[in-house]
């Protein structure tokens, strides 16, 4: 995105107290007319995270802690007669005092000052910058999620917990349906030259939820037509690699999901079974460049891929940078899909335990807007793979613009039908077989 340009970097962001149960905001008025937050230049050495409370402090005398990213801004400036793109982040934090009043740093801003929250999203929307017009209205549904304690309540629910995820959903559905309405401001203000395929199809009926099977074999015969059979692990064995690839031919599975060294060997030991050659690219950390991921898609097309799974540049989505996971995803979907007759799939891997649920939602719009035919949970080897909670989010980012493939720790026959049933339409797994097996659903 940025290119050859200088880059400044900034951060700061929107903090907020409560006083006698009600909820404030804290504003300045900066040197400029407008009523703004807090921010300023990140030092060298520092975190995003780090510069946003230092500046915050410094502009406003407040001590503040983190809550959660709430977006980031670029836009091109001139300094000293040279171009510059300008990179803001901002965080939604709460004071750590709420009896602390503020002292504005005056040679900064003109004054600093709490103001009760819908008087303060008046004055914003009033005298703010413009681009910043949705962070309020993100930041609020963010303060309900940690409010609600979500993240530990819902989102760390295990797979196979049924009856709490079915208690949970109906409380947490309505929140989703807020957040993606946020991102949509946020995106629109943001990134207004992205594609937006949300708009032909309304997130709120994105979630068809899939009534758990009557019977023992009809859950056996969802799964079955589900799976991607995996052996991503590098000591993996040409031998192995034909073993899955002959369970896959046994049990009429989706795909074979493997490194690109093993791209044509699969593809031969599959043809005419209906099974489907799926290779990774970018795997497993997403740290190669859109370049190098253009080139190894097409290098595994000519091998026989049928299906490609791309890994996002996790550590750009981290920090909020979606032009970079565009432009990622972009360039395997040119090469992917440059035969219009015959595109080959994309399912574009978000490595979810990094993110926050919210970036969850981010991440997947963006790579369904790139091109992406899926978004799929996990690689296998982060500490922690798929979640219901992720997939049913995904389920509903991907509405009827693309789909969604769990993978990641899928090991017991609960596992694999709750993942159905909160949206997944695939399931990576390694243990295929055994998910399928005669006892599995005894």
């Amino acid at each position: 995105m940025a290119g050859e340009l200088k880059i400044e970097r900034a951060a700061g962001g929107l903090v907020v107290r409560t006083v006698k149960n009600q909820r404030e905001a804290l504003l300045i008025d900066d040197a400029y007319g407008h009523v703004a937050l807090p921010k300023g230049h990140v030092e060298p050495g520092e975190s995003w995270e780090e510069a946003a409370i230092r500046e915050i402090e410094e502009e406003t005398g407040i001590e503040a802690r983190i809550l959660a990213p709430l977006g980031r801004v670029e836009y091109p400036i001139v300094r000293d007669g040279e171009a510059v793109r300008k990179q803001v982040r901002m965080f939604l934090l709460e004071a750590v005092d709420n009896a602390q009043e503020p002292r504005p740093q005056l040679e900064e801003l003109d004054r600093a000052y709490y103001r009760l929250w819908d008087e303060a999203v008046a004055l914003h929307d009033e005298r703010g910058y413009a681009n910043w017009r949705w962070l309020f209205a993100k930041a609020q549904v963010l303060l309900q999620w940690h409010t609600q304690q979500w993240e530990t309540r819902w989102r760390q629910l295990p797979a196979n917990d049924s009856l709490q995820i079915d208690r949970m959903w109906p409380d947490v559905a309505p929140w989703t349906k807020r957040l993606f309405e946020a991102l949509d401001m946020e995106l629109s203000a943001t990134f207004p030259e992205m594609s937006r395929p949300w708009e032909t199809a309304s997130p709120e009926n994105g979630f068809r939820e899939r009534p758990l099977p009557a019977s023992p074999d009809e859950a056996a015969q969802a799964v079955q037509g589900a799976i991607e059979h995996t052996l991503l692990k590098p000591e993996a064995s040409v031998l192995d690699i034909l073993r899955i690839c002959q369970e896959a031919r046994n049990h009429h599975f989706a795909a074979v999901c493997v490194n690109p060294r093993h791209t044509a060997e699969v593809h031969r030991a599959l043809a005419g079974s209906g099974v489907g050659t799926c290779v990774v690219v970018g795997f497993p950390l997403g740290a190669v460049t859109a370049k190098m991921l253009g080139e190894e898609t097409r290098q595994v097309m000519e091998l026989g891929a049928d299906e490609i799974d791309c890994v996002i540049p996790v550590g750009a989505m981290r920090e909020d940078d979606v032009w970079t996971v565009y432009e990622h995803v972009a360039a395997v979907c040119r090469a992917a899909h440059a035969d219009a007759a015959h595109p080959k799939v994309v399912k574009a891997i978000l490595e979810n335990h990094f993110l926050t649920y919210e970036q969850v939602a981010k991440a997947s719009w963006v790579a369904l807007a790139a091109g992406a035919d899926f978004v799929k949970t996990s690689t296998g080897f982060a500490p922690s793979g798929a979640r219901v909670a992720d997939v049913a989010l995904m389920a509903q980012a991907a509405a009827s613009t693309g789909r969604v493939k769990a993978a990641g720790g899928i090991r017991t026959r609960e596992d694999a039908v709750n993942f159905l049933r909160y949206g997944a339409a695939r399931l990576g797994t390694s243990s295929g077989a055994l998910l399928v097996g005669k006892d599995a659903f005894d």
